[in-house]
């Protein structure tokens, strides 16, 4: 549905692709550039919304001028608080901490992809679409939601122990540890493990998060994982972080 939405608002304005009009339209010329990646970041995030809603069964509600980045996309997808009908403020803080934390994260398969289709030079939306086709992948960003299945079928905390024998067995595996470019520790899990830290509440109402809790505490302290440094991936703490709230 992203992609789509994206195609539409590519489609929208022909003058802004550069096989349509046969010549260069970004290379050296930085306010085209500009211009583009403010209108495909602003539309991104209605987008986004828009396929969460329909997706979901909400009401999609349109952005407020008023309204910061963060705001909007948690007003448009309809997470507020009940007595104000506004996002929660604690909430946009914590999604604004975790964005910036994550947001810079090397050269990963999606930035990859991105750079890769703008080397040809085409707009902002091509390139973009390639970056969220690589997220599809289960190597990637489905990685996370493979790793949140996988947590949710352990089902109770009195499985953990028998989840980590498996793995050990070499019949099954830890979902969501281990990393292709960290060997230590992830050093967004400090930052995001302090987030969850914050909302201890909210993550003590979902037991899919205590039995994640209950894992991740005793692979840290066995020494299969120690030894072969497997720690968790920070995106599957961020996105028990979202889920939380």
């Amino acid at each position: 549905m992203m992609i789509a939405g994206l195609s539409a608002l590519q489609s929208s304005d022909m003058g802004a692709i550069p096989a349509h009009v046969a010549k260069n339209l970004y290379m050296g010329q930085p306010k085209n550039v500009d211009t583009q990646v403010i209108r495909v970041l602003s539309s991104l995030s209605m987008i986004t919304a828009a396929a969460y809603c329909h997706s979901t069964g909400r009401t999609f509600t349109p952005p407020r001028k008023d309204f910061g980045y963060v705001q909007n996309f948690l007003l448009m997808t309809g997470h507020v608080d009940e007595a104000t009908g506004e996002p929660n403020p604690r909430y946009v803080d914590v999604m604004e901490r975790l964005w910036t934390t994550v947001a810079d994260h090397e050269m990963t398969c999606s930035t990859a992809a991105l750079l890769q289709t703008a080397s040809a030079l085409p707009d902002a939306i091509s390139s973009l679409i390639s970056a969220i086709s690589a997220g599809y992948g289960p190597l990637h960003g489905g990685a996370i939601e493979v790793a949140y299945k996988n947590i949710e079928e352990i089902g109770t905390l009195d499985r953990v122990a028998e989840k980590i024998e498996r793995v050990k067995a070499g019949k099954e595996r830890l979902f969501g540890y281990g990393h292709r470019v960290y060997r230590v520790e992830d050093p967004r899990f400090t930052y995001i493990s302090g987030i969850l830290n914050e909302l201890t509440e909210e993550a003590s109402k979902d037991p899919i998060l205590q039995v994640a809790f209950a894992l991740d505490r005793a692979a840290s302290q066995d020494e299969y994982f120690v030894s072969r440094k497997l720690r968790p991936n920070a995106d599957l703490f961020a996105a028990f972080a979202y889920k939380a709230m």
